[in-house]
Order: C-alpha cells, then structure tokens, then sequence
C-alpha cells in the first residue's frame, strides 16, 4: 500500500524530513487539543470555532517544519 512518500516520489533523504515534520506536528497537534478541551470546558462554545480553525493552521505547521527540516539538509 502506497503512502504518501510515495505518492510523492520521495527519496530516504526526503522521507526522513516528511518523518521529522510529522513526529514534530504529531506533538503539537496534542498539545493543542489539551488547549482546546480546556478551552471549551470554560467557554461552553455550541460552535466549536477554535478547532474548525485550527484544522488549517496544523496542516500549515505540518508543511513549514517539513520545509525547515529539508532545507537543513
């Protein structure tokens, strides 16, 4: 089963970077839901705002540590 390294065509140099930004985003995406329970557990919020917003700005996250990690190498 294909997955997205291949889809891509990448290389093991390329595939660890893709790794790394994962792992890292992976991190923060935990750390953000922690907040967003918390957040919502005070709030009260019948439209949950937050978390619609922040589906997005994680994949933004995602795409610049991939970035940061292959231009380091």
């Amino acid at each position: 089963m294909k997955n997205e390294m291949d889809v891509l065509k990448m290389d093991e140099r390329q595939k660890l970077y893709w790794l790394m930004a994962n792992r890292l985003t992976l991190m923060i995406v935990g750390l953000v839901w922690i907040g967003m329970i918390a957040y919502e557990a005070v709030q009260r919020h019948v439209i949950p705002y937050f978390l619609i917003i922040m589906v997005p700005v994680l994949s933004l996250i995602r795409f610049l540590f991939y970035k940061y990690y292959a231009g380091r190498g």
